[in-house]
């Protein structure tokens, strides 16, 4: 009823017991509206018969392995993706602010 798109953040697996009992809710999208940021979650089965895909996900493409190693190694990202590290970003954005910061006139 809302409109607009969403954005998938991630799948949620229910317990086996769950499952069994309704299998329509065996898995279910957490999804955040792209309109105004608000997250919600529904059935696997409810999503996928009320919303259109407009994006395909980027596909990944395994790095090769490196010589001897196991050909477990990390996985390429598809060039449209930005991939900024977890803790890269909160080293950035603790960063001591230099003298033409905002927060120096106040």
């Amino acid at each position: 009823s809302r409109g607009g798109s969403v954005t998938i953040i991630r799948l949620i697996e229910a317990s086996p017991s769950v499952a069994l009992v309704n299998p329509e809710f065996s898995c279910e999208v957490l999804i955040r509206h792209d309109s105004d940021n608000q997250l919600s979650s529904c059935p696997l089965a409810w999503f996928e018969q009320r919303y259109t895909r407009l994006f395909y996900v980027p596909l990944f493409k395994p790095a090769p392995a490196p010589a001897g190693g196991s050909g477990s190694g990390p996985l390429t990202l598809h060039p449209s993706v930005l991939f900024i590290r977890w803790r890269e970003r909160s080293i950035w954005r603790s960063a001591e602010p230099d003298d033409g910061h905002y927060s120096k006139f106040l």
